[in-house]
């Protein structure tokens, strides 16, 4: 009998040892409880809801509280698991994005700001580094070439939220959507998101279907010849680098777009310049007819050209733009080769490939994959 509980007694604690063991080796013991607080200035005694968001609108609400003075507090038995929430109150909400394993969640921040810019989140690493991307984007410390990266490299949940937040529904992102979606498919092939945004990837690829269908320009045809002066009035023609890979980019030195694009397209340009890869740099600058109604005498008129003729010479100097190919008839939007290629906002770029044939368009963010693509044709 002594025995026989003895026997018994090694196996419940043998079964002990196990479990612990295996919690632990899970890199963490999980505890049952889940718990938001807040404390926020100005939201008084209001309700408090905790969401759980999804990408097509269809949110559900997993609990409501009531504040006290400011405070809150929501209570769960278990985390709501991996996925994207919102804690809101009135037309205000900080997002939080969780991995399954938060057990206490802090918010601190005032009513009035009461979002992911201003309030301050603890507690969930995807939420924390999710509110530091939108700060730094924000405050101009990275751009959106920086933005896509961090999304490819970031937990999927995180990318596919910082995707959707940041570049929205706009069919020239479809790239991006498509790998981070890659991702969250392959880690979470059941979760509620990836179904959700599965939706969205087939939304934009109708979207983009549609915008190219409408395109003057299309991929598989003749890029048109482009024959306009350079900076010292010396004709360059696009058809005479025929046998190169080229990206035709019409942009301004008052365009900011364009501006900030320059690091990464020089640094695209200096690593495939010597595979054959060049770029042909058209100007909007100058004058257009609209424009030109202001001036009064055909001198002034002139005398505007020439400044913003200057402009275009300084920031090919200031960008280092050190490619050969830079041509502007100064006619800014009544340029003669953006209508060829209807042209109507930039920066609009066009990768021809080495037998003059359209091979993308508009490939501003994915550019060098589509320069890989054609140098493996």
């Amino acid at each position: 009998m002594i025995m026989k509980k003895l026997i018994l007694l090694s196996i419940i604690f043998f079964g002990t040892m196990v479990t612990i063991n295996s919690s632990c080796t899970s890199g963490k013991i999980k505890s049952s409880g889940f718990s938001i607080t807040g404390n926020v200035e100005g939201l008084r005694n209001r309700p408090v809801i905790f969401d759980r968001v999804s990408f097509n609108n269809q949110n559900e609400t997993i609990k409501e509280v009531k504040a006290e003075n400011g405070k809150f507090s929501v209570d769960l038995s278990e985390n709501p698991g991996v996925g994207y929430y919102r804690i809101r109150s009135g037309r205000n909400s900080v997002y939080i994005i969780l991995d399954g394993t938060e057990n206490n969640i802090s918010i601190e921040g005032k009513y009035t700001k009461f979002n992911n810019n201003y309030a301050t989140v603890k507690g969930s690493a995807l939420s924390e580094k999710f509110n530091s991307i939108l700060h730094d984007l924000k405050n101009r410390k990275i751009d959106i070439y920086k933005t896509k990266a961090i999304a490819k490299e970031s937990d999927p949940v995180l990318g596919s939220v910082l995707v959707v937040n940041v570049f929205g529904s706009r069919p020239e992102f479809l790239d991006i959507h498509e790998s981070v979606y890659k991702n969250l498919e392959s880690k979470y092939p059941d979760l509620y998101l990836t179904k959700d945004y599965k939706s969205i990837i087939d939304s934009l690829k109708k979207a983009y279907a549609r915008q190219q269908a409408r395109a003057k320009i299309k991929v598989g045809m003749p890029a048109p010849d482009i024959a306009m002066p350079n900076p010292d009035g010396k004709i360059i023609k696009l058809s005479d680098l025929k046998g190169k890979i080229v990206l035709i980019d019409f942009w301004a030195s008052w365009c900011g777009p364009c501006i900030r694009s320059f690091p990464d397209l020089t640094k695209t340009y200096q690593k495939y310049k010597d595979k054959g890869f060049t770029v042909f740099s058209v100007s909007l600058d100058g004058v257009d007819a609209r424009s030109a109604k202001r001036y009064k005498t055909a001198d002034d008129l002139t005398a505007a050209k020439e400044r913003s003729k200057q402009k275009w010479i300084k920031a090919i100097k200031k960008h280092n733009l050190s490619w050969k190919n830079h041509v502007s008839d100064l006619d800014k939007w009544d340029c003669k080769a953006a209508a060829n290629y209807g042209v109507t906002s930039i920066p609009r770029t066009f990768l021809i490939d080495r037998e003059g044939n359209i091979a993308a368009v508009n490939p501003r963010f994915n550019l060098e994959e589509a320069i890989v693509k054609v140098l493996n044709k």
